[in-house]
């Protein structure tokens, strides 16, 4: 696959500068709500996938402290929420161990990233008291009808700063009961959200199929790959949503994170 490059006012929208994401500390079991409601299966060949406890592990390891640099502290602060909710799909001979991603379109009248495909998120306020947890859950439950109590926090990702001078910290939860996270049980604040839409994780472990271009640039001093993927949603008419930019990245590093041993995750040439 050949690297293509993009406008230069659409690099300028990528936010980026990634803080270091910390694998120690591990924590110790996982919540009852979280195992009792994720399953482990068998798969073609008696090849078991990962288990659903497997996942949410390795994500828990990830741990709630916060990742930044010290100049973040004085920036103006935002979070998403990256939701991952379990699916019953195929039968008893798919490998698939069925962990999907909710994601969001914005609309395209929106003059803030119009169109683009994102996170529930946005900017904190002040009754989340500083706390970038509330934030993501707060935004999430404003755009999709996402109830907080649904919502099984599992990790902080490393804090991004925007070109805008924000703060930008990724929440990993967990929907339970999964069902709420389905589309259409949502309810969309339309202002705000075109449309809702589930992807499997481990479709951002394929980079050589589904991973349509891949372009290095340089981000204050920092390499990046900057990634662009299509996914057709069946469910809703084959639409087709691009994936770029930040979501892409921070998809790329959950699927990593998870499935690492099992794909190669490298950029394709």
């Amino acid at each position: 696959m050949r690297m293509v490059s993009r406008p230069e006012a659409m690099r300028n929208s990528i936010l980026i500068a990634f803080v270091a994401i910390n694998n120690d500390n591990l924590s110790s079991g996982l919540s009852t709500i979280v195992t009792t409601t994720m399953t482990e299966k068998t798969g073609a060949g008696g090849k078991r996938s990962r288990s659903a406890s497997d996942i949410i592990e390795r994500l828990r390891a990830l741990g709630m402290e916060k990742k930044e640099s010290s100049s973040h502290s004085t920036l103006r602060r935002a979070s998403v929420l990256v939701p991952l909710f379990e699916r019953s799909i195929g039968d008893e001979n798919d490998d698939d161990d069925g962990i999907h991603v909710l994601l969001t379109r914005r609309p395209s009248s929106m003059k803030s990233h119009g169109g683009e495909v994102c996170f529930p998120g946005g900017k904190m306020d002040d009754e989340d008291d500083g706390d970038d947890v509330r934030t993501a859950l707060r935004e999430a439950n404003e755009e999709i009808g996402l109830d907080p109590q649904n919502v099984h926090v599992l990790s902080r990702m490393g804090t991004i700063e925007s070109k805008h001078s924000i703060c930008v910290t990724p929440i990993i939860g967990v929907v339970t009961p999964p069902e709420f996270a389905e589309p259409c049980r949502l309810t969309l604040n339309t202002d705000e959200v075109e449309s809702a839409f589930a992807v499997p994780l481990r479709y951002f472990c394929d980079s050589m199929n589904n991973c349509i271009s891949a372009e290095e640039i340089l981000w204050r001093g920092e390499n990046f790959t900057l990634r662009t993927y299509n996914y057709v949603d069946v469910e809703n008419d084959n639409t087709r949503f691009v994936i770029w930019g930040l979501t892409a990245h921070i998809l790329w590093l959950v699927a990593k994170i998870v499935y690492n041993d099992e794909h190669n995750l490298s950029t394709p040439p």
